[in-house]
């Protein structure tokens, strides 16, 4: 599947606490060190300003993303199995929801030859789009670096015992940001519009404080607000923005409306609409095909809203349909 390059989308955010703290834990204990607390914020070298600074790992915000992908998956086809979404922590081969990677790596032990078309094929429709152990993700999300400098406060805990009711260990202390702007990339390539419409849910449950990310869940920490900053459509290859009736720099277009050799063979999903009329106000040509690229971004919070809201429609269409990503 990675090949050839048929179209990308590049969504650039920013993450901001929202109304509760946010901590996303180093790992690393405060040991003899006492500058250091129970619970430390991840730290990393920024790289722009060359200091140690917090920041969210991209791992974590795609962790959470996946999860809520598949969480929503389920709750649309409860019987789906994992041929429609599987779990990426059953490794039972004899299990109806085991992982796609374990799943596909017993089937082919024995093949000489594993072509990508057979793994993309077998898999379920979250590991169509953040991966597993056979196929890489489509789903890339860059590390995000704090824009201005965050307000971090130190929180104070207890473990309760159950039973009884006291103190069961602690106190202890925490490290958490209150207050600060968080900037991460995400890019999707060879995508589906169903795919882009499924993320464009989880974003918008995301930004509204529904899924918490980062450490305490339990205790109201991890909500937080998006907001978008800028949108890029590309679709590699093209030297020219027209191809027939299609226009690349006004179109964002299915991945199964393009023509290429073992096609079939990816069981790709058929959508009703491949193609969308791109209506965001303020869109920007930032490649004219001149490299064999054409690009077209968006500046506007409102434009990407509307362009990402717009393939909603298509990932219901999946949903409601009968077609399973992983059918033989």
């Amino acid at each position: 599947m990675f090949k050839r390059l048929f179209n990308e989308l590049t969504l650039t955010f920013d993450i901001s606490p929202k109304e509760s703290p946010l901590l996303i834990k180093s790992g690393r204990e405060s040991g003899v060190d006492p500058t250091l607390l129970d619970m430390n914020f991840v730290r990393t070298i920024h790289p722009l300003t060359g200091e140690m600074a917090i920041y969210l790992p991209g791992s974590s915000l795609k962790g959470t993303l996946r999860s809520y992908c598949e969480k929503i998956a389920r709750t649309v086809r409860p019987d789906g199995g994992s041929r429609w979404c599987c779990d990426p922590f059953d490794l039972d081969v004899r299990s109806s929801t085991v992982f796609c990677g374990k799943r596909l790596e017993q089937k082919n032990a024995d093949a000489k030859k594993k072509p990508d078309t057979l793994f993309y094929k077998g898999s379920c429709l979250a590991c169509r789009t953040f991966g597993n152990t056979q196929i890489a993700s489509h789903l890339s999300l860059s590390d995000a670096y704090p824009l201005d400098e965050p307000k971090l406060e130190q929180r104070d805990g207890v473990a309760i015992d159950r039973i009884f009711n006291t103190v069961a260990a602690g106190p202890f202390n925490m490290e958490v940001v209150t207050k600060g702007t968080f900037r991460t990339k995400m890019m999707l390539r060879n995508f589906q519009l169903w795919q882009v419409g499924l993320l464009a849910v989880a974003l918008r449950e995301l930004g509204n404080g529904r899924v918490p990310i980062g450490f305490g869940k339990s205790k109201g920490f991890g909500r937080v607000s998006l907001t978008y900053q800028k949108l890029e459509i590309s679709y590699p290859g093209r030297f020219s923005k027209q191809d027939g009736i299609r226009d690349f720099s006004r179109e964002l277009i299915d991945l199964e409306s393009f023509d290429y050799p073992e096609k079939e063979d990816y069981g790709l999903f058929a959508e009703k609409i491949n193609s969308l009329k791109l209506k965001g106000e303020g869109a920007n040509d930032i490649d004219d095909g001149k490299f064999g690229r054409i690009t077209t971004g968006w500046n506007d919070t409102a434009s990407i809203e509307e362009i990402l809201n717009s393939t909603i429609g298509n990932w219901r269409d999946c949903a409601l349909s009968k077609w399973s990503p992983s059918e033989e």
